[in-house]
């Protein structure tokens, strides 16, 4: 079946797969070519399960690109085909594994009734004319006419069968021209100036990696710990590979934040103190390990000779000298600066602004968008130059609305990958430059740091997959659960018979039976639910989701699919993790997403007069989750530094713990509040109402978690602690350049 090209006919549809087309209603329909190919494959395959590996295999073949595109293609083609995500005619999703196409389909061989037959008068197509002269039969052929040339004669037949050849042989001859027009084309085609010829990865412990700079010789990056997003140690690892060693620092939580360009000395900032947004700033001899505080910054560089450094405060840029001395401020850039980068020549400094990638000259002028309108739906980030200042390397992927990098780029861009500008060398793009493509998934990539000698670009490279698991108090291990299915955000219906969930990283929300049977989707990319809540008839789900206008919003849809609807479209206010009253009658959220960040409010939505309250006492908390006995509400303050009891019939707040605290979560009799403490290292705890603990429930201490925001905390019906295990990769990479 391979080596042929088919027909394939379902419902009202036909598929040509010589033709690359698809027909519905004689109407032929536009399709991308990576689509029309997955769609083939579904075909070859009616009613078998095609895993996601398996498609990317066979279509991408070694392009490296992420499940997305493969989810792009499938809703594409659901599009196309009129087909519905939550009652499938044609293509099924099986969640976290793969696609089936599901209708009947009916195939033969193109030429075998792909195309009706043209008659002629006797009533014999040319297709049956053509087939019986070549078994030398004529009992369907009309009688042969004479036609006299002077002393030649040619029979009618002859004649007919010359056109018939001639026909045959045009397209024939106008297919092999294509070919090797085709062939010569490829063999010629301009490549572009910069591509990656090969990966060799460095490091095989895959656990998270900042990858920072570099010497020369080694790479010097920051290690998480395990379970913390904030915790890290400085360490490095040769450029060829070698053992990973730590780098003492005498600092408290010291985070690596520049390499000088001749390797001796580090930019440190000492993550332990400072505000939100500002850090102290050290500059580190190596070796030695002397210490001078400079400033307190956000994000910083070294100058090309390391005699200066740049760094943001706020709104502004500074610089001052590497050894403290004639700080002063360079520009206002309007927004706080991250990932800045200076260049060879040291004429422009380059960051990161609002997702967007800015440059301002290193005397404080011309400030400006670098790349105005390129690529506005993703992310720009963490760019470095090659040492000749020909190109610059930099990061671009995950939506805009959602997740941004941390001041000295801890977080890492879903869908990352990595682009060059072709800058023939100057330190601004020339005007008709674009960007080139060096990657393009599976794996996610960190911020581009290029080699010395400009032949290679060292990364940070992510796959992202977790595992579901349960803690068991018995064996005091952690065990899969639901099959240890990559999924996040996982909510039990009242009734105990349905699970709601996000998978991970797809970020598509789903619900199920706990039997895994009624598999439902409920909501398809680029859309991005979190924290679902069962509503108490179980017939509808709660969640937050952000938008393309880079807001969250609260969203209900049928637990059976369909429905989808925003509950408050015309509030001004951002909306964050929505809980349900016990009796349904009522909707609990905040107007603040805490980390220090949006400082709202919690509000409560009445569902029957549509009137909103806010909740006394509640400025600059979030995260609030109602009891189920429905007398307490619990939240977090906004810096994540203290969890508190709402008393719904005194009215009074209670602080039940201060230390860093994350995903509150109420045992089901009302009595605790389970919640991740960071205070040390990771653990679940729980405090109850009556005030007694805390009590540790579980330590985190070498478990490696994942997810959407790194960490998060659930509870089965049982009260049994739900987590998100890192089965994933992150390591860091050597990419070989080839420059044309």
């Amino acid at each position: 079946m391979a080596n042929k090209s088919f027909v394939f006919r379902f419902a009202d549809l036909e598929v040509r797969e010589r033709e690359f087309s698809l027909i519905k209603s004689d109407e032929s329909l536009p399709v991308e070519p990576k689509a029309f190919r997955v769609l083939l494959i579904l075909l070859r395959n009616p009613k078998k399960l095609i895993t996601k590996e398996e498609l990317l295999n066979a279509v991408w073949g070694d392009a490296a690109v992420t499940e997305n595109s493969l989810t792009r293609s499938i809703a594409l083609l659901r599009r196309l085909l009129g087909d519905d995500t939550h009652s499938p005619r044609f293509i099924e999703t099986v969640a976290t594994v793969g696609y089936r196409f599901v209708c009947k389909v009916e195939v033969s061989p193109e030429g075998e009734g792909g195309l009706e037959p043209q008659r002629h008068s006797n009533g014999t197509s040319r297709q049956d004319s053509f087939v019986n002269t070549a078994h030398g039969s004529a009992a369907n052929l009309p009688a042969p006419i004479v036609r006299e040339t002077g002393d030649a004669t040619k029979t009618g037949t002859d004649k007919a069968g010359n056109k018939r050849f001639l026909k045959w042989l045009l397209p024939v001859a106008a297919v092999l021209l294509v070919g090797v027009g085709s062939t010569v084309w490829y063999l010629y085609r301009p490549l572009p100036p910069l591509h990656i010829l090969d990966y060799v990865q460095i490091t095989h412990d895959g656990h998270g990696k900042i990858l920072i700079g570099t010497d020369g010789t080694r790479l010097y990056f920051n290690q998480m710990i395990a379970g913390s997003a904030t915790s890290q140690s400085i360490a490095q690892v040769g450029t060829s590979r070698g053992e990973i060693q730590k780098v003492p620092i005498a600092l408290q939580n010291p985070q690596l934040v520049d390499v000088s360009p001749d390797g001796s000395a580090f930019l440190v900032a000492s993550t332990s103190g400072g505000e939100a947004l500002s850090y102290p700033l050290w500059v580190v001899r190596i070796p030695g390990g002397s210490l001078r505080h400079i400033a307190d910054a956000g994000s910083a560089t070294f100058s090309p000779d390391g005699k200066l450094v740049a760094y943001s405060s706020h709104d502004d840029l500074f610089v001052v000298g590497s050894d403290g001395t004639n700080p002063h401020k360079l520009a206002f850039l309007g927004g706080l600066a991250e990932a800045l980068t200076w260049s060879p020549d040291g004429s422009t400094i380059r960051f990161t602004k609002n997702a967007r990638l800015w440059e301002v000259s290193s005397s404080g002028l011309n400030l400006h968008e670098l790349l105005p309108g390129w690529n506005s739906s993703s992310r720009q980030c963490c760019g470095h130059w090659t040492a000749d200042g020909r190109f610059f390397v930099f990061l671009s992927g995950g939506d805009v609305s959602w997740g941004a990098p941390t001041l000295f780029g801890a977080t890492l861009l879903p869908g990352a990958q990595l682009w060059a500008l072709d800058e023939g060398g100057s330190a601004s793009p020339r005007s008709a430059a674009k960007p080139i493509q060096l990657t393009s998934g599976p794996i996610n990539w960190g911020a581009p740091i290029p080699s010395k000698d400009g032949k290679k670009i060292f990364a940070r490279g992510v796959t992202f997959r977790g595992e579901l698991v349960r803690f068991d108090v018995h064996s005091q291990q952690f065990q899969p659960f639901l099959a240890g299915i990559s999924a996040e955000f996982v909510s039990f219906s009242n009734d105990g018979q349905a699970v709601a969930y996000v998978s991970y990283p797809d970020g598509i929300l789903w619900r199920a039976n706990l039997n895994g049977g009624r598999l439902v989707q409920l909501s398809d990319p680029p859309f991005r639910p979190f924290l679902p809540r069962w509503s108490p008839d179980v017939t509808q789900i709660l969640f937050t989701a952000s938008t393309s206008q880079d807001r969250s919003e609260i969203h209900v849809v049928s637990s059976e699919g369909g429905g989808l609807r925003r509950l408050l479209p015309g509030s001004p206010d951002p909306q964050f993790d929505p809980n349900w009253s016990p009796d349904g009658r009522k909707i609990v959220f905040s107007t603040g997403s805490g980390g220090g960040v949006d400082q709202g409010d919690i509000r409560i939505l009445d569902l029957g007069s549509h009137e909103i309250t806010t909740l006394p006492g509640s400025k600059s908390l979030f995260s609030p989750r109602w009891s189920p006995d429905g007398k307490f509400i619990a939240a977090l303050s906004f810096d994540s530094h203290s969890l508190r009891i709402f008393n719904i019939e005194s009215q009074q707040w209670s602080v039940r713990y201060v230390g860093p605290v994350g995903w509150p979560a109420w045992s089901r009799d009302s009595q605790f509040v389970y919640f991740t403490d960071l205070q040390d290292h990771p653990t679940v705890s729980r405090v109850s109402v009556s005030g007694k603990g805390p009590e540790l429930v579980v330590d985190l201490k070498n478990f490696h978690s994942t997810g959407l925001f790194g960490l998060w905390l659930g509870l089965d019906p049982t009260d049994a602690p739900l987590l998100l295990r890192d089965i994933g990769s992150d390591d860091i990479y050597a990419l070989t350049l080839e420059v044309k």
